[in-house]
């Protein structure tokens, strides 16, 4: 009896796990840079309040991208309440009282709820067993992500993400595909880039929203989401479909092998949309139009209405409280939507997280008392000073793709805003289409765990137990989005 205590404790002592040398040196530069930074001598045009928030903003970005995302976040609270900039109360009314926060919380509440209900499952089943798709298996991936990433404007990318992540397993399996096999990374990568791609073709909500916001403050020209939107959506289609052509000759999928995609494995409840989801699908995308029609309207009295009054993040929470109202019209005596049952996966925290600490931070790092953009300034003007509007387009593009993939998409994002607009203005170029291509292009950071949450997700998949083959496909995925995007922009910058 004794010897099987003692292998029984010996195996539980295996089994315990303690942190890896490499994240808890990750976490002491993370806090170090947030704590210590600012006690270094100020650099350039930098003044000593803007050393500790530029420390902050640093810990912030390192934090993000080599450990988590929920602590550094309440460290960065602390040492932005701590470094003169502001004080501890109003940083925290600055972070949580933001009116981006609020929007997202009560968005994803709609949008979770969504596919908590199963809209996901429904669309897959009524979009990809048609018959045009028999025998085609080419046409079939192109289709799957191009249909998934436009749809990722009004279903969370997120949660849809995991969902298709599963759908390709079975297509995988039903195919005969082995699950290391090129098939399986190249199809997970292709979903992780199409919802993403989606997910940032208009900026009507979230933290893209909020940068929307900021660039207009910055540049003095709004973002027009319409025409954002006429170069976006091509975009996300043709780079989905470059990625698919792109990855097979590089890395030789075999796609005769796929067989007609069996929906009987979705199960019965897949075969129609039920009354709930109809109702929060209408609503919602009511909202969704509201709010692009808004930004897309500019000047009217419409639009002065819903932009500076009721605002977008009070359009989501009146689509919210409706579907927190409203009967579900499946004779249970609720409301379609059930926030204790959707609340667990609607919500991503991560992101209201790193929307509440991020955009307060990353407007102090813009603020003229910390120095930080006239240092930065003079530290890019040899890059950008005396060239043309296109030359400024490009380079924000490769800019925004490489920032992205280091490192957290909405601090890059937040700090590129005042280093560029200036630039671009002095070219003469319409400075939306610089902004809509880097809210477009910074959302989509995958190459790295820490660049988003989409993309910890993606790499933390057990079945992709490749770590260079997941660097690999998502490399593909980053060119092939710069073979689309760059000539997209240009063209449609020099024909408005």
């Amino acid at each position: 009896m004794e010897g099987e205590r003692n292998t029984a404790m010996s195996t539980a002592l295996e089994k315990k796990k303690g942190y890896s040398v490499s994240y808890i040196i990750n976490s002491v530069i993370t806090i170090a840079l947030m704590f210590g930074f600012g006690f270094l001598p100020p650099i350039g045009d930098i003044t000593p309040v803007g050393m500790k928030v530029l420390g902050v903003f640093l810990g912030l970005v390192y934090g993000y991208s080599a450990c988590d995302i929920i602590w550094p976040s309440l460290m960065a609270v602390l040492a932005y309440g701590l470094c003169g900039y502001t004080t501890m109360a109003d940083a925290i009314t600055s972070m949580m009282g933001h009116n981006v926060v609020f929007q997202t919380l009560v968005g994803f509440i709609s949008a979770g709820a969504l596919t908590y209900y199963g809209f996901g499952k429904w669309f897959v089943r009524k979009t990809l067993s048609m018959k045009i798709f028999k025998g085609r298996p080419m046409f079939y991936v192109c289709s799957f992500f191009v249909i998934f990433g436009l749809s990722s404007i009004v279903v969370n990318q997120i949660v849809l993400s995991i969902m298709l992540y599963g759908i390709w397993l079975d297509i995988a399996e039903n195919c005969g595909y082995e699950k290391n096999s090129n098939f399986v990374y190249v199809g997970f990568c292709g979903i992780l880039f199409a919802t993403m791609l989606g997910g940032a073709m208009i900026p009507y909500t979230s933290w893209q929203y909020g940068l929307a916001q900021v660039w207009a403050e910055i540049a003095g020209s709004p973002i027009n989401f319409g025409i954002m939107g006429c170069i976006t959506v091509p975009c996300t289609a043709l780079s989905m479909i470059v990625y698919v052509y792109l990855s097979k000759a590089i890395f030789h999928v075999d796609y005769s092998k796929m067989k007609e995609f069996d929906a009987e494995k979705l199960g019965e409840d897949s075969k129609t949309l039920r009354p709930r989801t109809k109702r929060i699908l209408i609503v919602f995308v009511i909202s969704v139009v509201v709010v692009i029609l808004a930004n897309t309207m500019i000047g009217s009295s419409f639009a002065n209405f819903i932009n500076n009054d009721l605002t977008a993040a009070g359009v989501y929470c009146l689509c919210a409280a409706i579907l927190l109202l409203m009967p579900s019209g499946e004779g249970d005596g609720k409301g379609c939507i059930e926030f204790d049952k959707v609340k667990e996966t609607a919500i991503s925290w991560q992101v209201i997280f790193m929307c509440a600490v991020t955009l307060p931070i990353a407007t102090a790092v813009t603020n003229e008392s910390t120095g930080i953009v006239d240092f930065l300034s003079g530290l890019f003007s040899p890059i950008f000073a005396g060239h043309g509007g296109l030359f400024i387009l490009i380079v924000t593009i490769c800019l925004s793709l490489f920032l992205t993939n280091i490192g957290s998409n909405i601090a890059f994002g937040s700090a590129m805003i005042p280093i560029i607009a200036p630039f671009v203005i002095e070219s003469g170029m319409n400075p939306m289409f610089a902004g809509a291509a880097m809210l477009f292009i910074i959302n989509i950071g995958a190459v790295l765990p820490g660049a988003s949450a989409p993309a910890a997700i993606f790499h933390s998949q057990a079945v992709l137990t490749n770590g260079a083959m997941r660097i690999k496909v998502t490399l593909v995925g980053c060119l092939a989005l710069l073979i689309v995007s760059i000539p997209l922009f240009v063209i449609f910058s020099m024909i408005f």
